[in-house]
């Protein structure tokens, strides 16, 4: 990511620059931590339907195989929320459209409380999808562009540790209101906590910087940037000038010059854990439930993906900074494999579950994370948002198989313990793409050298 603004001129000041060469301070973090929390209602979301599904089979009187397209629902969903809201975005304004996009959110999720079958869970699942496609590369957006360039990877980073706190402090949650209240207010909490947030962010979030520019409103750049930048010298009357859009780079180019081999397999990469990672999100507490544990027990094993997922981002972005990248990615999700394997020998044991699905989400969700942000470094600075953006995407697809697939295994009598070998298959697949392009990038320098 190069600049998260186009260039923006205020007079004689350069507001980009101006950005980029400042501290961040108090304004600016209170905008990094609105949109985590926009990325923790994400997290909460992807993992609710997992965390019901043990009570939801019963309730609704149906089998746990028929959950799979319950499962993929949402994220086909978040697919294509992405796809329409991140255009409308540039168009209405990035908050416009975020506030929007929780709204329909919160509308979904509280619909979803009067589900009565499969056909209805289906429905609201995809709204709810839909909302949140949206509003979680909005939210990104925004971090980007209130952080200063120097620390803005980081930045980004951190916000999306708000994913794991919002999967994993949702499953505690769930753990203890189903047992007492029921799936359904489990969802009355998701749909409200959104509706709590969009006050908030309608209150204390800013407009786009960049969406000002392009109205050419100099008197609110100004004020946000007295805001963010305390001292600095922003005319509120002066004109407001903006760089041309950056030329887009089409996909062909990320196959030309050498890098076909290189993009073939971080698309098969990405597409192979992340199938892994969402057959595991989706299906671990219902698994857990079938392998013994109770249902409070298996939502607790389920959430502590979550804490193993925030850990395993930390430590793995360490090492990948110390030690050859991408072959911190190819072991990591070699672990990631291993452990999804281990699941099929714990049999009924809380603790040992309960470890297992540490050791997974350290793994198999925590390299992921680092895998975005090493990724990105195959390609010329250029190339950058293409190169990850489609990857992704193509990962995407993964999301919305891994669920579906682990349904069809279980209409066809799949002991469990074999469920669990057949999610490590692609997560050792993704650490052979791993390998693989460790070997063609040769080692760290021609990673480095790539993102010059």
């Amino acid at each position: 990511m190069e600049h998260a603004l186009r260039a923006i001129r205020l007079g004689e000041l350069d507001v980009t620059t101006a950005i980029d060469e400042n501290r961040l301070n108090a304004f600016g973090l209170s905008v990094l931590f609105l949109c985590a929390l926009v990325i923790a209602v994400d997290g909460f979301d992807v993992q609710v339907i997992s965390y019901v599904a043990p009570v939801l089979t019963s309730s609704l009187h149906i089998s746990r195989s028929m959950l799979g397209p319950v499962f993929s629902s949402g994220l086909v969903g978040t697919t294509i929320g992405a796809l329409v809201f991140g255009p409308l975005a540039d168009r209405a304004g990035r908050k416009t459209m975020l506030c929007l996009s929780i709204l329909l959110f919160a509308a979904g999720t509280l619909a979803t409380m009067g589900a009565s079958g499969i056909g209805t869970l289906v429905l609201w699942r995809a709204v709810s999808g839909l909302g949140l496609g949206g509003a979680t590369p909005i939210a990104v957006a925004f971090a980007a562009e209130f952080s200063p360039r120097r620390i803005r990877s980081t930045a980004v980073m951190l916000v999306y540790c708000g994913f794991a706190v919002g999967a994993g402090g949702g499953g505690m949650i769930a753990a203890r209101m189903l047992p007492a209240l029921g799936w359904r207010a489990v969802f009355l909490l998701g749909g409200l906590t959104p509706l709590v947030l969009l006050a908030a962010l309608l209150v204390w979030l800013p407009r786009s910087i960049e969406d000002l520019g392009r109205r050419g409103d100099g008197a609110a750049i100004a004020a946000i940037l007295k805001r963010l930048i305390p001292g600095v010298a922003a005319d509120p009357m002066a004109v407001v000038r903006m760089g041309e859009r950056a030329a887009g780079f089409p996909v062909g180019r990320l196959f030309a010059e050498g890098r076909a081999v290189r993009t073939a397999f971080l698309w098969a990469m990405f597409f192979t854990n992340i199938l892994a990672l969402y057959f595991m999100v989706s299906w671990l507490p219902t698994l857990a439930h079938a392998s013994g544990l109770s249902v409070a027990d298996a939502v607790r094993a389920g959430s502590t993906l979550q804490l193993g997922s925030l850990i395993g981002t930390i430590l793995l972005s360490l090492l990948a900074r110390r030690l050859e990248a991408m072959a911190v990615i190819g072991l990591g999700f070699l672990g990631g494999a291993a452990s999804l394997a281990l699941f099929s020998v714990v049999g009924g044991s809380v603790g040992s579950f309960t470890l297992v699905a540490f050791l997974a989400g350290f793994f198999v969700i925590g390299t992921q994370t680092g895998a975005n942000a090493v990724g990105a470094l195959i390609y010329p600075a250029s190339l950058r948002a293409t190169g990850i953006g489609w990857a992704l995407g193509i990962g995407r697809a993964g999301s919305i198989l891994g669920p579906s697939i682990g349904g069809m295994l279980l209409a066809m009598q799949w002991p469990t313990g074999d469920l669990f070998i057949a999610a490590a298959v692609p997560a050792l697949l993704a650490s052979v793409c791993a390998f693989v392009l460790s070997r063609r990038l040769g080692g760290a320098s021609e990673v480095v050298g790539a993102a010059a």
